[in-house]
């Protein structure tokens, strides 16, 4: 074993560097995405991963290690030695008062667990690459998140009148039509959306093979005759006109106005405005296709285990938090539908017998 290791008496991860030759953050970063991409993790972690330990940082540069030296420094240097356990339980302390500059307000559950879960993965990568000798962030333990009940779910009137604001004489437009019929046939992630190719869609079995799922998983879903009428049509006559000549021909299936893959924030954006000319008033996201889609299936009689399937939910768990919004309609339809309820409620309950 190497010496050095064996004399260092530090209490916090110790690391396999040099005192002298301290990482930088960028540095960091950089190695971490170029890890994240060898495990295999998917193409959108690769960003999203370091933008989620900005807290971590801000954190850090507001502390010092044992010697009284800034763990993050002018240069941002970054001391991996000195963030020992206890800076990990001051930094779930730091988080849970943690006061977001954008809204003033303290952290909702889920993002403090993003921000904690973010700092565990940087920690492991910091272990399995051998730059720290012991993990500190395994200390960390998640708050539990409530489990909460999608409130964004859209009438089948309010599908009807957000699938009728895209202009359809214009290419734009008609593939935004598209892609609203797309996310309304098959509940898919935006991101998974994003990523598919005109190969992806087999119009002859009506099946979409989603090449990139959540974590990197693959699956194939179905999609209605109607909307793959919508998806040739666009392929056909209005996608021609987004590719760009001077460019190499391209796979993506939904182009933007410069022939390149649409970006997420630009379609988010577009969906807001759709929804505010069709005089939606709940508040939309990205997931609300997906939480009405599986609130109605469920109301129209599916199980769960299909609708798992096809929104590529790894836990089934997941996928049950739909019961409870769907539970009222349901109560309904078991009272109307089930012959027990329907020919057994003429005559009433009445014991006839003698109490015990």
């Amino acid at each position: 074993m190497d010496t050095s290791l064996e004399q260092s008496g530090r209490t916090g991860t110790g690391t396999l560097e040099e005192k002298s030759e301290l990482p930088t953050w960028d540095d960091l970063m950089t190695a971490w995405k170029q890890w994240l991409t060898v495990s295999g993790y998917a193409a959108n972690a690769q960003k999203d991963f370091p933008d989620k330990v900005k807290i971590f940082r801000r954190f850090l540069e507001g502390r010092s290690g044992p010697e009284g030296k800034p763990l993050i420094d002018g240069a941002g240097r970054i001391d991996l030695a000195a963030i020992d356990v206890e800076t990990m339980g001051d930094y779930q302390a730091f988080v849970y008062e943690y006061v977001s500059r954008k809204t003033g307000q303290r952290l909702k559950t889920q993002t403090q667990i993003h921000a904690l879960c973010y700092v565990q993965s940087l920690f492991r990568f910091l272990r399995r690459t051998k730059r720290i000798l012991t993990d500190p962030a395994t200390v960390i333990r998640l708050p539990r998140n409530p489990q909460t009940i999608p409130s964004d779910i859209l009438t089948t009137d309010e599908v009807r009148r957000l699938l009728a604001q895209p202009d359809l004489h214009t290419p734009t437009g008609f593939r935004d039509r598209c892609i609203l019929e797309l996310f309304w046939a098959t509940g898919m992630r935006i991101n998974e959306l994003l990523s598919l190719a005109v190969e992806d869609l087999d119009f002859a079995q009506r099946f979409c093979t989603i090449l990139h799922g959540k974590g990197g998983k693959q699956r194939v879903v179905p999609v209605g005759f109607l909307t793959l009428e919508w998806i040739q049509e666009y392929i056909d006559h209005a996608r021609p006109l987004l590719l760009d000549p001077q460019q190499p021909q391209t796979a993506t299936l939904f182009l933007s106005r410069w022939g390149k893959r649409l970006d997420k924030s630009g379609l988010f954006y577009k969906m807001k405005s759709y929804q505010q000319r069709a005089g939606i008033k709940k508040h939309l996201t990205a997931h609300s296709f997906r939480h009405t889609l599986a609130t109605q299936m469920l109301n129209s009689g599916a199980d769960l285990r299909h609708i798992q399937e096809l929104l590529g939910h790894e836990n089934l768990t997941t996928t049950q938090r739909y019961l409870h919004v769907a539970k009222g309609d349901l109560k309904k339809v078991h009272a109307h539908t089930h012959p027990r309820e329907v020919y057994g409620s003429a005559n009433g309950v009445a014991y006839h017998g003698e109490r015990v």
